[in-house]
């Protein structure tokens, strides 16, 4: 590896180390701002303006771009089911100039002298060489305090999973958008995070688990995407594919780049996988009665959002267990009672006449605080018809055995017609 790629690394290393034993205050901004700057400007300055634009490439960068905006709407859309946050940060025209230089001289100063490692790397090991840079990168990101604070085991767990792995995962996706792109690839996906972070003036605030697995997932889909942003023989150069399987990959019809299509798609199966199980911090449900009527009907879904029994007033729509029922329901607050120290809820169906059981408040499940009118019909119609479907052929075994041997001759075609594909093209060819 040459001598310079250490020297590229020494500006970055320094500056780390200096502001990592230099005590914490207001001093320390201004020295943040300085040292990352000079540490960007030595490294620029080593790299050389001309091979750092000949690194650039903009597909990768709209990629990077897309992903990271994808990451955003993510984080967006768990606030609006969890909660959102004021900035702790000033919006002054000055205290907005010196924010952007705070957390933006660092990653260009870090972008710079990763890119000049990662391009100097064996293209036989990249991947071994995109572990380790990110590895190197992540120790760097992290504070040193951090790592040599004693933790409690609950204290490991929440590091481990709300900056290690997230931070790893961002620093894997940056190395190898640097690798494709240059280092203004990982410029824009890192800079747009942050300047999210660092300028927008409400934040969102979901929980620890919910972010980390957020910041954790779409890095990995945006390592997935920026493979198709950039040619297989591009691929083939760098290491990540072989010569046979850049010469048998299949070309590109359209744009080089993933599409914003794609990522929506990405997006929503992330939030329909996870939000299903609640992991997101609310829980979808399908109305199965008309109790509720006209504000709830049959086959609309309501969604959850799990809430502390002190927040919930009369007249909020609840979810909570009823002793004996199979499933939860969900009724309106029409009167809150606490006596010898415990809190009891009375709830009615808006339909109802007559208003239900005083339950416990610990039985309460969260709150309704949003509905999706009539698309929970085609989860009902889907289990009713599975449902049918089974009652038919439990109670016909004939037709049973008639459908399965009808899908076991089609599947014996289909996979007979498949592998005969290249004895079929030779006997073409050798008819003509």
């Amino acid at each position: 590896m040459p001598r310079k790629v250490f020297l590229a690394l020494i500006p970055v290393i320094l500056a780390y180390a200096i502001l990592t034993v230099y005590p914490a205050g207001l001093i320390t901004y201004y020295l943040s701002i300085l040292c990352w700057s000079l540490a960007a400007l030595i490294t620029l300055k080593i790299c050389g303006t001309e091979k750092v634009r000949l690194w650039s490439r903009k597909q990768v960068i709209t990629t990077a771009l897309l992903t990271a905006a994808l990451q955003i709407s993510a984080l967006i859309i768990t606030g609006l089911f969890t909660s959102f946050g004021k900035s702790p940060y000033a919006f002054t025209p000055t205290a907005i100039a010196l924010n952007i230089a705070y957390f933006l001289s660092p990653i260009i100063a870090k972008e710079l002298s990763r890119a000049y490692l990662i391009k100097s790397c064996p293209r036989k090991r990249i991947f071994v060489a995109i572990a380790l840079t990110a590895l190197l990168y992540t120790f760097i990101t992290i504070p040193l305090t951090r790592f040599t604070t004693p933790k409690t085991l609950t204290e490991t767990v929440k590091f481990l999973g709300s900056d290690l792995l997230p931070t790893l995962a961002q620093n894997i996706l940056a190395t190898y958008l640097t690798l494709l792109g240059g280092p203004a690839a990982s410029i824009a996906y890192l800079g747009a995070i942050e300047a999210f972070e660092w300028l927008c003036p409400i934040l969102p605030n979901p929980d620890w688990t919910i972010k980390a697995l957020i910041t954790t997932l779409i890095p990995a889909i945006g390592f997935a995407s920026a493979s198709q942003s950039v040619s297989p023989f591009t691929l083939m150069r760098y290491g990540i594919i072989t010569r046979s399987e850049a010469t048998h990959k299949p070309p590109r019809k359209t744009k080089r780049f993933l599409p914003i299509s794609w990522m929506t798609i990405a997006l929503i199966a992330i939030i329909l996988l996870w939000g299903s199980t609640g992991l997101l911090g609310f829980k979808p449900t399908i109305i199965a009665s008309g109790s509720m009527r006209p504000t709830l009907d049959v086959g609309d879904i309501a969604i959850v959002v799990p809430t502390p029994v002190e927040k919930i007033k009369v007249g909020d729509i609840i979810q909570y267990w009823r002793v004996g029922e199979p499933a939860p329901t969900i009724h309106r607050v029409i009167e809150i009672n606490r006596a010898g120290g415990a809190t009891y809820i009375v709830t009615k169906g808006d339909a109802n006449t007559a208003p239900d059981e005083p339950i416990m408040a610990t039985r309460a499940l969260g709150k309704v605080v949003f509905t999706i009118p009539k698309i929970g019909w085609i989860s009902i119609y889907l289990k009713e018809a599975v449902a049918t479907a089974w009652s038919f052929l439990a109670s016909n075994t004939q037709a049973a055995y008639a459908i399965l041997g009808t899908l076991l001759i089609a599947s014996t075609y289909v996979i007979h017609k498949y592998r005969n594909q290249p004895l079929n093209k030779l006997k073409r060819r050798l008819k003509r």
